[in-house]
């Protein structure tokens, strides 16, 4: 976990923490007892276990158990109360009171979903053992069906404006401007994305603090928070990252029949690599639709796709959107004008506002002020959308002359 959040304080985990004070609560009172947190990667799942084990230790609690598969039942040798270690469950071997056992990031067995590794009950002397088990979304382990005592579940989900902005405030020790905060925006409330974003802003220098509040001073994202998204998409398999990567550049919704047709294939034939998507929480439903779950995350997962790549996995979702009708495809406008049909090129290429800007010799500001103008024309809000809009209008126009001849 990145050692930036745990130096700071725990925001928008309320309701989160007052659960698991209940929890353990229940272990120190009543008996055994399984909590199991939900979230996709990075979403805060680590923090909260360190925040519940500080919380354990105040209740009484033993501590963490060191050995991944041992059964706390049977305790060994005193170990060290704060140790905690990632995929391990951990516990203090203390001679009595309630145990802390945590899990983080249950393992997938061979012959189907997570188990627990042992039945949580009580260990010998009558000292219960509670369970917090950190998974990512549709990971959970299966629960023993003879276990007594208390279950819960809890879906970890993305910050809070209001707690995303008091996280910005945090690690950048001043409100952020109105300019930065849009930028924020864009992350959804993803802790690990806002502070992969704010820390390569500050190393890059890209936001300094004027009259109390900080400025953003460039459109780039920074080069830490790329590499972070790349490192997280090789854990995923092949099958998965050519899902992600092929959805990002048809647009925000994700369109299982769209996917499949681009990949020339069937939904069915794609439903591992869905479910191995689903568990990465970077999609999620919306209202009975697949979407991404932030911005930020969408476009990252774009760049990290060569220029050349990108640029025909664009222009091939434009040709089938044009001949085999993808969803959701924009209605044609109005005729473009030379200085438009110029832009629309350059983006056809697969150019950045910033390389477009430096062909026409044009400020970022401006070309962004253009294309954000032909978005509102088309009725569109990707790049992809204004390609496909395009094509449908220069089809059409083929059409047209080729009724007049």
């Amino acid at each position: 976990m990145n050692s930036t959040l745990t130096r700071m304080p725990l925001r928008g985990r309320e309701r989160e923490m007052r659960l698991i004070r209940e929890v353990l609560e229940y272990g120190r009172r009543s008996g055994p007892a399984v909590l199991s947190i939900e979230g996709m990667p990075g979403i805060g799942k680590t923090r909260l276990l360190r925040e519940a084990a500080l919380l354990a230790e105040g209740l009484g609690y033993a501590g963490h158990h060191p050995d991944p598969w041992a059964d706390p039942r049977h305790p060994r040798r005193r170990a060290a109360p704060a140790r905690h270690t990632r995929g391990r469950p951990g516990r203090c071997h203390a001679p009595a009171g309630p145990v802390l056992v945590l899990v983080d990031d249950t393992r997938r067995t061979v012959d189907g979903p997570p188990r627990m590794p042992f039945t949580p009950r009580e260990r010998p002397g009558g000292d219960p053992v509670v369970w917090l088990v950190a998974h990512r979304p549709g990971e959970g382990p299966a629960l023993p069906a003879g276990l007594t005592g208390r279950s819960e579940r809890l879906a970890l989900g993305p910050l809070g404006p209001s707690p995303s902005l008091s996280l910005a405030r945090d690690l950048l020790g001043a409100p952020p401007a109105a300019a930065l905060v849009q930028l924020l925006d864009q992350a959804g409330g993803h802790p690990r994305l806002l502070i992969e974003l704010l820390t390569g802003l500050q190393e890059e220098g890209s936001v300094e603090t004027v009259d109390d509040e900080v400025r953003l001073l460039t459109s780039r994202l920074p080069a830490r928070l790329a590499t972070r998204v790349r490192a997280t998409l090789e854990r995923f398999s092949p099958g998965c990252r050519q899902l992600l990567c092929v959805a990002s550049v048809l647009g925000c919704e994700v369109v299982y029949e769209d996917l499949a047709l681009m990949l020339r294939t069937s939904v069915s034939a794609l439903l591992p690599a869905l479910e191995e998507v689903e568990a990465t929480g970077v999609v999620r439903g919306d209202g009975g639709r697949a979407v991404f779950s932030n911005p930020l995350l969408r476009r990252l997962i774009t760049d990290s796709l060569p220029d050349s790549l990108r640029l025909s996995l664009q222009r091939e979702a434009a040709a089938l959107r044009a001949t085999a009708g993808l969803a959701e495809t924009p209605a044609a406008g109005p005729e473009l004008s030379e200085q438009q049909r110029v832009l629309v090129g350059l983006v056809r290429e697969g150019l950045t506002n910033q390389q477009i800007a430096r062909r026409l010799a044009l400020s970022p500001h401006t070309v962004n002020y253009h294309l954000r103008k032909l978005f509102k024309t088309y009725g569109v809000s990707s790049r992809i959308d204004l390609l496909t809009a395009a094509e449908h209008l220069d089809a059409a126009g083929r059409a047209a002359r080729a009724r007049q001849n």
